[in-house]
């Protein structure tokens, strides 16, 4: 199984499932929260690596609040099931760009070696394949890949809009959305401000959740909160 994470779903790439703070209908997806990826890849290391990896290792995945993580991210066992078989994965700019990337690389890097699972999107250091394994220093090489402490998420509330910078998917004067981003931002006309940029209204059936689309080219984490004014007549 080939899945994705931090690739928006309506991107063409060749996965099984995308996993995205947005959904679309005709994909399989899992949707987690805007700024999860470090705990979601996290309960992922976990899951695929269990009881296969050093003690230093070990101990914290048993100190880790699975729960709290879960919660907080929107993410659960039933969506970790879902990705059982999972063989590649395929890994988006939206984890590039996390402000945690570099702990989240280390979570990676395990599920690489202890979990047997192909990552490709990002340069992995390949930490535990010293080329002189005789003259390595293993334990210095765990504590060096240890992740730390997954860092508590920020609340995306509000009106939040997700910078894609594709424009086969969105013109740079459109606002992608769907019709709960349209209730709940109570927009009642085709054109609103952003930021007060004036966009117009694209209502795409198949897109889900509360998140609209504009074209941006992110140079950071690209979910942003925004305002948006409604016209008025």
């Amino acid at each position: 199984m080939k899945v994705s994470i931090g690739y928006l779903p309506l991107k063409n790439i060749d996965a099984d499932v995308f996993m995205h703070p947005i959904r679309v209908e005709n994909k399989e997806c899992i949707a987690f929260e805007p700024k999860a990826e470090e705990a979601v890849i996290g309960l992922i290391t976990k899951y695929f690596c269990n009881g296969k990896v050093p003690e230093i290792i070990q101990k914290y995945f048993d100190e880790m609040d699975d729960g709290y993580l879960f919660s907080e991210s929107n993410f659960d066992e039933f969506d970790l099931e879902k990705i059982e078989s999972l063989k590649i994965l395929i890994v988006g700019k939206d984890v590039l760009l996390h402000p945690r990337f570099e702990n989240i690389k280390k979570f990676l890097e395990i599920l690489s070696y202890f979990g047997g699972i192909k990552i490709e999107g990002v340069r992995l250091d390949n930490i535990f394949e010293p080329s002189d394994p005789e003259l390595a220093e293993i334990a210095e090489i765990e504590k060096e890949v240890l992740p730390d402490e997954i860092e508590e998420l920020d609340s995306f509330d509000g009106s939040v809009v997700y910078e894609c910078d594709d424009p086969k998917i969105v013109k740079k004067n459109e606002l992608l959305c769907s019709q709960q981003f349209i209730i709940a931002n109570k927009i009642k006309s085709l054109e609103v401000y952003v930021n007060d940029e004036l966009k117009i209204i694209k209502k795409l059936p198949e897109l889900k959740g509360t998140f609209g689309v504009v074209l941006e080219v992110s140079k950071d984490y690209p979910f942003k909160r925004v305002k948006i004014n409604v016209l008025t007549k």
